[in-house]
């Protein structure tokens, strides 16, 4: 799996959130290979939306498409400032199939872990005893680069539960691997998206793309 994040600020939510449907409805249906994406604006008015491939294959035949160039340069517009877009190789999921709904809040933590393979293997630690200690959790992705770069979204049906799932009692396996994590990132950087978008490839699409 492969993962593009793309990071900006934007002033004008109303008209990003309309280029968002209009991508959804007009060139996500076309994308094979694309595999959902959730997004979402930060009360700072900082957009981040984290889009999953099959591979980078999927994502280079998708960018070369002549209607995707011309609706993306219309959304780089609405950006102030630069827009900052990072790509991973090296992505885990939970659930392997996706989030398809009832999704309420988004955390996105980023930052730069000093050991990429120790937090490679904590990540993967880390989804396996979350069902079990945080069903508060709906959804996880973890990805991390060669270089230490790594993001981690943790989705959650509320951010009324996910707010009491962090005050309550921890597993102490979760509660380890936590404290190892934090241990190998030091200070990441956290966004909150009170009101993601998800988006979904259709069903048909979908099927298809896993044969």
């Amino acid at each position: 799996m492969f993962l593009q994040v793309i990071q900006g600020r934007v002033p004008d939510r109303t008209a990003l959130r309309a280029q968002h449907d209009r991508w959804q409805t007009e060139i996500g249906p076309h994308a094979a290979g694309w595999l959902g994406s959730v997004s979402g604006i930060t009360e700072d008015d900082r957009f981040i939306c984290l889009s999953r491939y099959g591979s980078l294959g999927a994502l280079t035949r998708l960018t070369d498409r002549p209607d995707h160039q011309e609706w993306w340069a219309r959304t780089e517009r609405l950006f102030l400032g630069p827009v900052v877009t990072t790509e991973f190789a090296d992505v885990e999921l939970m659930p392997e199939e996706g989030i398809e709904d009832g999704l309420g809040f988004v955390q996105v933590v980023q930052g730069r872990a000093t050991d990429a393979g120790r937090l490679r293997s904590l990540q993967h630690q880390l989804l396996r005893y979350l069902p079990e200690a945080r069903p508060d959790i709906v959804g996880a992705l973890t990805a991390v680069n060669p270089d230490g770069r790594f993001v981690h979204a943790f989705a959650f049906s509320s951010e009324e539960l996910a707010r009491a799932g962090e005050r309550g009692e921890q597993l102490p396996e979760l509660a380890e691997v936590s404290y190892e994590i934090r241990e190998l990132t030091g200070e990441p950087s956290y966004h909150d998206l009170r009101h993601p978008w998800l988006a979904t490839p259709r069903p048909r699409l979908a099927a298809a793309q896993r044969r």
